[in-house]
């Protein structure tokens, strides 16, 4: 088995071809992260948006309830 600290050698065409590659590597992993947070940033607002309309839909049912149920009493 081949001892690890052995020094390795590599072509430095290789070597180049590496550093631009794990250059590339790190830049794409960069713009990976902006957009993710921006994806998170949009579901948090969308997120605010759906529980408001939830409360919005929650507020006419109570109001159409409440008329429903006046509107029964008065026929009684």
């Amino acid at each position: 088995m081949a001892d690890k600290n052995a020094p390795i050698y590599v072509k430095i065409d290789d070597y180049e071809d590496l550093l631009n590659v794990f250059s590339f590597i790190k830049k794409n992993l960069g713009d990976a992260k902006v957009l993710l947070n921006k994806i998170a940033e949009l579901k948090a607002q969308e997120d605010m948006e759906l529980e408001n309309w939830y409360a919005d839909v929650s507020d006419v049912e109570s109001k159409v309830k409440f008329i429903d149920e006046t509107l029964f009493e008065i026929r009684k």
